[in-house]
């Protein structure tokens, strides 16, 4: 409830994103004020908008001030991202051609991909994977927050395991899953993995065939570089809010219908994997492929000029869903790219750190 839109004293708005909840008690603790929808409206009266995003980000929070598109295009991030591809790819590792065999309706089968992510597109890009028939192991910690929504969603065929980085134990176990694994999607904050030594290079010193995916908010250049953040506060950031509020005749910001930064990257960030799998059988060694929000959201934009649309419920056909059991109990599900999905959603920590 205390997430989303607020009013500030320069007659501005700003984005509070408290859906995890040290985030609500982080932006409690700034504003001075209990954790209640009124206190927190009336105390960031007394804000401006970027002094408030400022010291929020500061203080390791998520919080975002709405810009224009021209207030965007006039920020120094701005100008640093402008130029970059929706991927960046470099070499990690050589090695030799790593073959193995698959069939025509699971093509990525006897893959193996660890997926160390939470909120949303790097799960999706484990979803899809899975999908294809690799074996998508999703780590993750106990003790780390999570969106059960994202975890039902995202989760079908995929298997969950908590391991928590900070045990000499359980970094042990983590680097027994890379020597096997073909692909990590890194889609935690940025610096997360390499604060206990799994960065690109150090995974390609562990195992020279497996790739590394990696995804981000804001990208690993220019003065925002590995600031958090989420689809929404991008959209709220580089004025794509603003201008859904112009083609609304709102006087109040107005975001995308879906997460559309959020699930484009996912499924560039699979085709990315993908295509590093493709190498490792063809050509050998292991690659490291960079993508973020704020690129996809310069691909988007790039596109066309928006287009007014009327806000609506799609609703699939039936023959477009699929129900299956799971953790969560019967789940009803929009059915995956190919065939359908071999189990559903498992709960977090639910299964072994290991292939077999």
């Amino acid at each position: 409830s205390l997430s989303g839109l607020y009013r500030t004293a320069d007659e501005r708005f700003v984005q509070l994103h408290c859906n995890f909840p040290h985030h609500a008690e982080g932006a409690a603790r700034r504003l001075g004020v209990a954790q209640e929808r009124p206190a927190f409206e009336a105390a960031i009266l007394n804000w401006g908008a970027e002094d408030l995003e400022a010291a929020l980000i500061g203080d390791g929070m998520i919080g975002a001030a709405y810009r224009t598109m021209e207030q965007w295009n006039d920020h120094s991030h701005a100008h640093a991202v402008a130029n970059l591809p929706v991927a960046t790819t470099t070499m990690l590792a050589p090695g030799r051609p790593n073959e193995t065999r698959s069939s025509p309706d699971r093509p990525l089968h006897g893959v193996k991909v660890v997926d160390c992510s939470r909120v949303l597109a790097g799960p999706v890009a484990g979803s899809v994977l899975a999908n294809l028939g690799a074996d998508v192991i999703r780590v993750g910690a106990a003790h780390l927050p999570h969106v059960e929504i994202c975890v039902i969603a995202t989760g079908p065929g995929k298997r969950n395991v908590f391991l928590d980085l900070r045990t000499e134990n359980d970094r042990t176990q983590f680097v027994t899953l890379l020597r096997d694994a073909d692909v990590v999607v890194d889609a935690f904050r940025p610096g997360a993995l390499e604060q206990y030594g799994f960065g690109p290079d150090e995974i390609a010193a562990i195992s020279p065939t497996t790739s590394v995916v990696q995804v981000s908010a804001f990208d690993w250049v220019g003065p925002w570089a590995g600031r958090r953040g989420f689809d929404s506060i991008v959209q709220t950031t580089t004025g794509i809010a603003m201008t859904g509020a112009e083609m609304a005749d709102s006087e109040s910001p107005v975001h995308l219908p879906v997460q559309a930064l959020d699930y484009a990257t996912g499924l560039f960030a699979a085709a990315a994997a993908i295509r590093s799998i493709h190498r490792g059988r063809t050509v050998g060694g292991s690659v490291g492929t960079k993508l973020s929000l704020i690129r996809t959201r310069n691909w988007l934009v790039g596109l066309s000029a928006p287009k007014s649309f009327t806000p609506g419920t799609v609703i699939p056909a039936p023959d477009q869903l699929q129900s299956i059991d799971s953790d969560f109990g019967e789940v009803e599900l929009v059915r995956p790219f190919a065939g359908s999905w071999p189990w559903g959603p498992k709960l977090l920590g639910s299964s072994e750190p290991s292939w077999a």
